[in-house]
């Protein structure tokens, strides 16, 4: 995605009915990285997470990657914007072969909602073996997180529609991703050939609309709950983001 208003759409978008999503990607991050600690994020588009999680724990530095010019021209613009462009660092590389030695210890690897536009199986196995290779070397946490595409089409549209308009810039693009998504046995089987099969896995209990996957770092590792800093979320979407935790188990990313 390189066009500024299909860029624009999709930055805008995060602004709404995406938050709790993002609050309950943040916190199972929070629970993967020590105070102080490091997070390399793939495929980080206009850097609505990562702005989201650099408030809620402002002790973090955080790395992201994108091969969009747009996205990463709009993400540096708005985490600016939001204070905290000292802390979150966007460069421009290629999720399936980047290069993590660069950046020295890192504590997490975390890739949401960006492995299901990757256009082949062969470059899903090259971005995964690629976090293999970085987990080993610096024993990090990872954190992957998308859609789980449903065996009927007809599913997904159904469920959008009791949250959005089918008009709607995010239900539109959600449809397309959730088509091009995985089931959840069909990444198992990804995670397990690129040596990642340790991760522990989970998919939605009630909507079913997602799927995670983790692992805790090797390293010493302190949890330090003071470090969060909640946000100040609209009743409806603290309602939605207390529905999204009931979504899996209590202990994802523990």
């Amino acid at each position: 995605m390189d066009e500024p208003e299909a860029v624009a759409e999709f930055h805008a978008a995060g602004s709404e009915m995406s938050l709790p999503v993002y609050d309950f990607n943040a916190r199972a991050l929070g629970r993967l990285l020590p105070h102080g600690g490091t997070l390399l994020d793939l495929g980080s588009g206009s850097a609505r997470l990562l702005g989201y999680l650099a408030q809620r724990r402002p002790d973090l530095r955080i790395v992201g990657l994108d091969l969009s010019d747009e996205m990463l021209l709009l993400g540096r613009r708005w985490l600016a914007e939001v204070g905290v462009d000292d802390r979150v660092e966007l460069r421009k590389a290629d999720i399936t072969c980047f290069d993590s030695d660069a950046l020295g210890e890192l504590d997490a690897v975390s890739c949401v909602w960006a492995l299901h536009h990757l256009p082949t199986n062969d470059l899903v196995t090259a971005c995964l073996r690629r976090i293999e290779t970085t987990c080993r070397r610096t024993k990090c946490a990872v954190w992957l997180f998308d859609f789980i595409r449903y065996r009927d089409a007809r599913t997904f549209p159904a469920v959008v529609a009791a949250f959005r308009s089918p008009g709607h810039a995010a239900t539109r693009d959600g449809i397309a991703s959730e088509r091009a998504a995985f089931t959840y046995e069909e990444l198992r089987g990804h995670l397990n050939g690129a040596g990642l099969g340790e991760l522990r896995g989970a998919w939605g209990r009630l909507v079913g609309m997602y799927q995670c996957h983790w692992i805790r770092g090797g390293r010493a590792f302190v949890a330090d709950n003071r470090a969060w800093k909640d946000a100040p979320l609209a009743w409806n979407l603290r309602a939605l983001a207390a529905l999204m935790a009931r979504e899996f188990p209590a202990d994802v990313g523990s």
